[in-house]
């Protein structure tokens, strides 16, 4: 069951508890029923995915984590390298919670615009790769899964 309690003026503080969940605690500017509702119903559902992690990561930590531990491990660091940097500065301020599929079209089509599609299409495919290892390799559990298989690839000419 929920309890919301008045944090001070301006802020109110959610709490979940659940037998066989770890609690859930949040806080917000305004009282947050609809936030312990979702969670409620996914525990109740057995589909709940702890998203603490991933909403204080941002995109540029695992790009960094991905320099230092995975891209030793490559040939081509050289192309790789100034892939980080760019997708760093402009998707690294971003949570890995706030990185959704309409987030990625936007960038594709943006990008798009600047170089031609399989440039694009290698940009997509190492935020892809970068996902899978956090998913499967670092065990940062993100709400949506790997989202780049929400979105299509840029037509090749």
């Amino acid at each position: 069951m929920a309890t919301i309690d008045k944090r001070d003026d301006l802020q109110w503080r959610a709490q979940t508890r659940r037998k066989g969940f770890p609690v859930q605690r949040k806080t917000f500017n305004t009282r947050a029923e609809a936030w312990a509702a979702v969670v409620e119903s996914e525990m109740v559902r057995v589909v709940f995915v702890s998203r603490s992690e991933s909403e204080s990561t941002t995109l540029k930590d695992p790009l960094d984590r991905y320099k230092q531990e995975i891209l030793p491990t490559k040939k081509s660091q050289h192309s790789i390298l100034s892939q980080i940097r760019l997708i760093s500065d402009r998707l690294g301020q971003y949570s890995l919670a706030a990185i959704t599929p309409s987030l990625l079209a936007k960038y594709r089509d943006e990008r798009g615009k600047e170089v031609g599609p399989q440039s694009v299409k290698h940009d997509l495919s190492l935020l892809s790769r970068l996902f899978n290892v956090a998913i499967k390799k670092w065990g940062i559990a993100l709400p949506m899964g790997n989202q780049f298989r929400q979105i299509r690839m840029p037509e090749l000419t």
